[in-house]
């Protein structure tokens, strides 16, 4: 049976987004976070892990473009951190897409206080292994990887994942 080239034309526009991703495994259960170093919405560069270290850190990979990506959990996260941050907690939002200063959707992040970083080319998406959006991981005090999340949990979810980390809990030793 012969493809029309507008059938191989949609199905190359549907994989090619993801080709920036592939190629990299990413850490797994138990492995470090990758070295990396981006910068946020206002060109301050911050450097994973190192900048938070002795943090249980929360990495979510998503993009103002990604219509599977739900925008009110930045919000959630705001409200995690909040709520942990003395406790060691610190969530990490990385934008995977390229973003105009003049962007009114970024204007409404400025009211978050935790790192809302730029990976404009999908790099460290890359190097963290990352195939589809939103992609969350979370990684212990000593940035080992305890858990991974691709696509959407809920803000309970989320919780559960990051305060089990947070607190040491059951699936901890079991690398989850």
């Amino acid at each position: 049976m012969k493809m029309s080239r507008h059938l191989i034309e949609i199905i190359l526009l549907l994989i090619l987004p993801f080709s920036v991703f592939a190629g990299h495994s990413g850490p797994k259960n138990g492995e470090a976070m990758p070295d990396v170093t981006l910068t946020d919405f206002h060109g301050k560069s911050v450097v994973l892990p190192q900048d938070f270290k002795g943090k249980v850190v929360l990495v979510r990979f998503w993009s103002l473009d990604c219509s599977y990506c739900d925008k009110a959990m930045l919000v959630s996260l705001e409200n995690f951190y909040q709520k942990y941050k003395d406790k060691g907690f610190v969530p990490v939002a990385i934008n995977t897409s390229r973003v105009s200063e003049n962007d009114e959707r970024v204007k409404k992040l400025e009211q978050l206080s935790y790192p809302m970083l730029l990976d404009e080319y999908g790099l460290v998406a890359k190097k963290f292994g990352v195939i589809g959006l939103p992609t969350t991981f979370v990684f212990d005090e000593a940035g080992i990887l305890r858990g991974k999340i691709t696509g959407e949990a809920g803000a309970d979810g989320f919780e559960k994942l990051f305060t089990t980390v947070l607190y040491k809990g059951g699936f901890y030793e079991n690398n989850y």
